[in-house]
């Protein structure tokens, strides 16, 4: 990518930006706060050895819950809200390519779920403190991959944002990140189907399994995670969502906004 393609994705990447703080979503981040400060004034009650435990669970699990429903909400709205202001007309009339404007969308969110994702970490990391208890860097190995799936969510709106309107959008990645994180549901009705088995298999290998992100139980409660397992999981993240963004950019290039 040359230099001038590059600075007008980073220029449609800081605007996205600047949008998603403007549509008040860095608010989550204080939700999430007072959500965790008042998770461990209740948890002072409980016994010593578990305050520590459901307090990072339910910090990575709102971390992911958060950080999804801006990815899908934000990220769908991300192309369609251009084309319903008909503002997306004068930015390809100037020389800005659509497969810059696409990345550059999927870049700016990707950088907001990134603010987000970081100052949710800090929170959790203050709120242990609060309980008396230090921050664990192992618990890295867990939002890491968090963070990684939120990408995947955000390339997979974007897609669904260039080919249908922003309701069925919204729905429709909604229901893949749901059969995502229960695909595994798939291999176990693949021996009560018969010849539709499979299919179902198909479908197993070929929907985004969003289980591979969450590794929350594990390192809450102590199983080692190796970072080569964070590693292979990055590496997935990555392959789909190129997959995915390449989708996605062809299908908006075809698009007729006429």
């Amino acid at each position: 990518m040359g230099r001038a393609r590059l600075n007008r994705v980073l220029a449609v990447a800081a605007n996205t930006f600047r949008e998603s703080v403007r549509e008040r979503v860095l608010y989550n981040l204080l939700f999430f706060a007072v959500v965790l400060t008042l998770s461990s004034l209740v948890l002072k009650q409980l016994s010593l050895r578990q305050d520590e435990k459901i307090v990072k669970d339910v910090g990575l699990a709102a971390m992911d819950f958060f950080g999804t429903l801006i990815a899908v909400f934000i990220g769908v709205g991300l192309v369609s809200k251009e084309i319903e202001r008909r503002s997306l007309y004068p930015l390809l009339a100037k020389p800005l390519s659509r497969d810059e404007f696409f990345v550059g969308k999927f870049l700016g969110l990707a950088f907001t779920l990134l603010v987000n994702t970081a100052v949710m970490t800090a929170g959790l990391a203050v709120t242990l403190l609060a309980t008396g208890r230090a921050f664990d860097p192992g618990l890295l190995k867990g939002i890491i991959p968090i963070y990684l799936g939120l990408m995947l969510t955000v390339a997979i709106a974007l897609f669904f944002s260039t080919v249908t309107s922003a309701a069925v959008a919204a729905i429709g990645t909604l229901c893949l990140c749901i059969a995502g994180r229960y695909s595994d549901i798939l291999l176990h009705m693949k021996a009560d189907l018969g010849a539709a088995g499979g299919v179902v298999q198909f479908l197993y290998y070929v929907l985004p399994n969003f289980r591979n992100f969450d590794l929350k139980s594990q390192v809450v409660y102590g199983d080692p995670v190796a970072w080569s397992i964070v590693g292979q999981i990055g590496g997935y993240a990555l392959v789909y969502t190129a997959v995915v963004m390449i989708a996605g950019a062809l299908a908006f290039r075809a698009r007729d906004f006429v």
